[in-house]
């Protein structure tokens, strides 16, 4: 039994899905849908061509090529430029070498440019001090190697290059009152070596 009213009603009724507490609803699956278009491949960027040089000279280029250190024309002395004028350039003094084969005036100026000049004076190497202190300094370190070399042979005469423990040595002898040919045998030295230290009281061992 029952009126119609509450079978419609009954009919009406809202259904829930089964679902577990606790759970998460159920997500979508469906992708995006995908355009069919063909993609475009990206355009190849445009480069801005280089710089072509300029074979003429505009205000930056002349700026640019201006010494800030120079002094500008209306500031420069004139007398000062027509003296620098007249001397010309610069004649480098010439060095003495005795090896040396080049000449005193370069080959492609015109000889007579040269005419009045004398060539440039040396004075021999005898003369030199420099060369002369030089060649006494070899002659030296020669004559003390033959003496390293002759000690203990017949051919030794003796030492005529001390040390400054033999020097302090003679000049303490001598203060005791030995004689100079006492002591260049007894030091084993060349004779006359002792005399070239002067008498006696000029030169003394320091106390």
């Amino acid at each position: 039994m029952g009126s119609s009213g509450s079978k419609v009603a009954q009919s009406a009724t809202r259904k829930f899905p089964n679902r577990a507490p606790g759970t998460s609803p159920p997500t979508s699956t469906s992708q995006p849908i995908r355009s069919t278009r063909p993609s475009q491949p990206p355009r190849p960027q445009q480069r801005a061509a280089p710089p072509r040089p300029s074979f003429t000279k505009n205000d930056a280029i002349r700026r640019d090529s201006i010494n800030p250190d120079q002094p500008e024309p209306s500031t420069v002395n004139p007398n000062f430029a027509s003296r620098l004028k007249q001397m010309g350039i610069a004649q480098p003094n010439p060095t003495f070498s005795p090896s040396s084969t080049a000449s005193t005036a370069p080959p492609d100026i015109d000889a007579a440019h040269y005419q009045g000049h004398a060539p440039p004076q040396f004075p021999p190497a005898s003369s030199n001090v420099t060369l002369g202190v030089l060649e006494a300094r070899r002659q030296l370190e020669l004559r003390a190697e033959d003496e390293l070399n002759n000690i203990g042979k017949s051919s030794d005469q003796g030492k005529e290059f001390l040390d400054i423990a033999t020097i302090r040595n003679i000049l303490v002898l001598r203060q005791r009152g030995e004689s100079a040919s006492t002591i260049e045998i007894r030091l084993r030295l060349k004779p006359g070596v002792v005399g070239r230290l002067g008498p006696l009281g000029i030169v003394a061992p320091a106390s």
